[in-house]
Parts: C-alpha cells; sequence; structure tokens
C-alpha cells in the first residue's frame, strides 16, 4: 500500500512484510530499554578552521532539517501496523529538532555513546564536540547498513551546504512526495503467492535449519545473564596493507568479503568449546537489493528505506578456509535470484509467524562470529566537500553497526580511503574488551595468514 494522505498534512501506509518482522525482532529489546539489530553509522569529520562552536551547532540543526526535508522517512512514527508522517509547522520542527538532535560536549567516546542508547520514535542524530563525530542511531526497519551509510553522507552533504550558508529554502509539505515505499511494493510483489513464489520462499526458509546445532564461541558468562550494552572492537589496515589484501584475494579469485567470512567461521572454531569443534559454521548471507531495485529506487534518495534480504549458509568443519571462502565468494555472486526476490513478502511473513509462535529460546543459545559487509562505501560517502573559503569539511572515517542483545558477535567489513576496516561489535555482558580485541587480532592473523602476506602487514587502531 502506498502512501496516503489521512488528512490535511498527515500521511499514512502500512508496514510492509519485511519491515514488521525486523520490527518484531527489535522491539523484543525494548523492555530492558535496548532495541536489538538497531543500526548506527557514523562519521568522524575534520571541520573547517576556527569555527565557532555556536556556529556549528546552528549548522548541525540546519542540516539536520534539510535532512529531513530530503529524506522525510527519519521523521515517521510507527505503530504495529501503520507508518504515519506529519508534515511540521514551524513549532513541530523545532520540537522535532530538539528531540532528535543531542549535542554531547562531555568526554565521551562514540563506543561509550552507543552503549547506552535507547529505543527511539525517530531516527536520531548524535555529534560529540570533542572527537567531531556525527552518529545516526535507527531501528533496523527503518533502513539497512547501505541506507545508513549513504544517509550519513547525505548528513555531511546538507552540514557542507549549512557551513556555506547555501541551504536555501524548504517549502514543507513538499518532502512527502519523497516518502519511501516498502520493498514490497517496490519490487511490485503479488499479495498472494504464486507456486513459483512459495517454492522460492520454501527454499530460503529450508536454510533456517542450518542454525540447529551450529557451532559458536564457548561462552564466557552463565545462559542466564542479562544484556549489557553494545561495544566494538576495531581494526583498520594500512592502505599498503589494504592493498596487499586486495590483490592477494583476486589472485586466489575471491573477494576480501568472502575472505573475511571465511576468517570468521575459522575463529568461530579457534574459540569453540572443545566438544565443539567438529560442528558446522552457520551465518547470514546477507545481501543489499539496492542494486537490483529499478530507479529511483537504487539510489540515495531512497536511503531511508529497508531493502535487503538474506539466508543462512553453512560450512563443515572439514573444509579448508580457501574452500569456503571460495564458497562464501560464489554465494556472494549468484545469491539473488529472481526468485529469492519475489519471495521477500512471503519470506517476512513466514518467519514473522515463528517468531510470534513463541518458542523457546534456543539452548544453548547461538554464540558464532556472524558478519555483514558493505561495498563501495569509497563511492557511497564523499571524503572532501570544498567549502567556498577555500577550505573543506573532510569525513576521516566512517562506520556502520548493529546493537546486539545476544551472544553472537557480528564483523563489519569495508574499505574507506583506500583502507580495511573491520569492526566487531558484541555485548559487553558477555564478553570483555580483552576477548573482543584477541578476536579481532584472531581475525588480522587468520586473513593475513591465509592469503599469504607477511606477518609485518598489520592493522592498527587508528
Amino acid at each position: 500500500m502506498p502512501w496516503l494522505e489521512h488528512t490535511p498534512g498527515v500521511f499514512q501506509r502500512e508496514i510492509g512484510e519485511n519491515e514488521k518482522f525486523i520490527k518484531t525482532i527489535g522491539d523484543r529489546g525494548h523492555a530492558a530499554g535496548r532495541e536489538h539489530w538497531s543500526i548506527t553509522s557514523k562519521a568522524k569529520l575534520k571541520l573547517p578552521k576556527d569555527l565557532k562552536i555556536e556556529d556549528l551547532i546552528q549548522s548541525l540543526r540546519s542540516a539536520w532539517q534539510a535532512l529531513r526535508f530530503q529524506h522525510p522517512s527519519i521523521a515517521s512514527t510507527a505503530t504495529s501496523e501503520t507508518l504515519q508522517y506529519t508534515v511540521p509547522d514551524e513549532s513541530a520542527l523545532k520540537f522535532w529538532t530538539k528531540e532528535t538532535l543531542w549535542i554531547h560536549h562531555e568526554q565521551v567516546s562514540a563506543d561509550e555513546l552507543v552503549a547506552t542508547l535507547q529505543p527511539s520514535r525517530y531516527v536520531c542524530a548524535h555529534y560529540l564536540v570533542n572527537s567531531q563525530e556525527i552518529l545516526l542511531h535507527f531501528a533496523h526497519w527503518r533502513t539497512d547498513g547501505y541506507g545508513a551509510l549513504q544517509l550519513i553522507n547525505a548528513f555531511a552533504e546538507q552540514l557542507s551546504y549549512a557551513l556555506d550558508g547555501g541551504l536555501g529554502n524548504m517549502t514543507w509539505g513538499d518532502e512527502a512526495r519523497r516518502l519511501a515505499p516498502n520493498i514490497e511494493e517496490v519490487l511490485n510483489i503479488p499479495v498472494e503467492p504464486t507456486p513459483e513464489i512459495q517454492e522460492a520462499t520454501d527454499r530460503c526458509l529450508a536454510t533456517l535449519v542450518h542454525l540447529h546445532g551450529a557451532v559458536g564461541v564457548a561462552l564466557q558468562t552463565a545462559v542466564t545473564a542479562p544484556p549489557g550494552g553494545t561495544r566494538s572492537s576495531g581494526l583498520r589496515f594500512t592502505e599498503a596493507t589494504t592493498a596487499a589484501i586486495e590483490k592477494a584475494c583476486a589472485a586466489h579469485g575471491i573477494s576480501v568479503l568472502a575472505a573475511v567470512h571465511a576468517s570468521c567461521a575459522a575463529v568461530t572454531w579457534a574459540n569453540a568449546a572443545r566438544y565443539s569443534k567438529n560442528k558446522h559454521y552457520t551465518s547470514t548471507m546477507r545481501f543489499s537489493l539496492r542494486p537490483h531495485l529499478p530507479n529511483p529506487y537504487n539510489t540515495d534518495s531512497f536511503a531511508a528505506a529497508l531493502y535487503t534480504g538474506g539466508y543462512m549458509a553453512k560450512v563443515p568443519a572439514s573444509q579448508s578456509w580457501i574452500e569456503n571462502a571460495k564458497g562464501y565468494f560464489n554465494e556472494y555472486q549468484h545469491g539473488i535470484t529472481p526468485g529469492f526476490l519475489q519471495a521477500r513478502r512471503q519470506y517476512a511473513i513466514e518467519v514473522q509467524k515463528r517468531l510470534t509462535a513463541g518458542a523457546p529460546p534456543p539452548s544453548p543459545p547461538p554464540s558464532e562470529i556472524d558478519i555483514s559487509g558493505a561495498d563501495e562505501v569509497e563511492s557511497m560517502v564523499k571524503a572532501v566537500r570544498p567549502l567556498r573559503d577555500g577550505q573543506a569539511l573532510e569525513v576521516v572515517d566512517v562506520g556502520v553497526g548493529v546493537e546486539t542483545l545476544t551472544r553472537q558477535m557480528y564483523c563489519f567489513v569495508w574499505t574507506f580511503r583506500k583502507r580495511l576496516e573491520l569492526s566487531l561489535v558484541y555485548n559487553e555482558a558477555y564478553y570483555s574488551a580483552g576477548y573482543a580485541d584477541g578476536i579481532v587480532r584472531a581475525l588480522q592473523e587468520v586473513l593475513l595468514h591465509r592469503l599469504g602476506l607477511g606477518e609485518e602487514l598489520v592493522g592498527n587502531g587508528n
């Protein structure tokens, strides 16, 4: 169902099936004041010299409002069945800005802030004055990793305009034309599945069985321990090491993402309990659907939308690292088929039924190192934006991650400014910072060793 004007200035549409099942997963953490799989994207900035803090804050406010004008879905609200967007008057716009844009003057790191974030009815932005970082925090049903990075880029773009005094007037009400439709509407998927769609759905659903009996890292805490905040441990390779990794992967006929994926499997087995080391490894094959959508939905104009999909894949403990890497590469290359795309509605419906059936949680709880990668970040996020006075607004670094309330860890992989980055997100109630740092170092060691690269090619945290 498309967006329709319910009353003057108030637009509504039904929540799509994919949005609904992701929202169900996220909402389960609300009782604890958290939201599973909420997304945080961030950018570290280099600001023009001699910029006064009061001018910066005003520019941030103007840019944030302009981002809403370009991507109004960030200000939509949700019930269990409906999304709603209300065109703001001046008073409502000021109130929304105050509620959603947070300026942090205190000494707080991005990692510390993420661990404290709570669910919000809107997308929220945070600016850390001391580190010059922007963070955007989303419920996952609103967007995916690619969209989150596109929105960080769009925010930086609007900020550059604001710093240059060039935002201009915004005719509120016009923005409603840019409200994002759900993936089912974009792909024109029929409400009632055809036999072909049901068959494709069943193939995706069949992969869920791979979750049973899969290997995980050895539990570090009692099974009954409640979750804490989400933390991260990261590693950034040098340009030279990144180039060497890319060259070695090409020589093996694999992608960097496939190589890191195989490394996640290897490190999971290495950190498993002794009695679990022969179990198969299961992880998620995650795909951005954006390149496969019709124009304009394949552009960053619809960053504030959930256009992603996936299924589970398993590899046996008996396979070698290179066999796994080549298998993952093949999955990433060929996993998105016409049937996979058309199954998005029915698959979400079937998963939603399972989520609401009240099945007991698995025992032991899953604890594998899962993975999520973002290609083309170099082209999604512009590094330098010249300003009129000869200076520039620069994006020094970017990042993306999800909140996790389980013992599963997620390795995020991307390359920006010619440097490969790994970021492991984990829950602080289940793993210590030292343990997570060790996992990241192990991923680095496996990756370099299996690609035949020297030990002198290492990453760093800078």
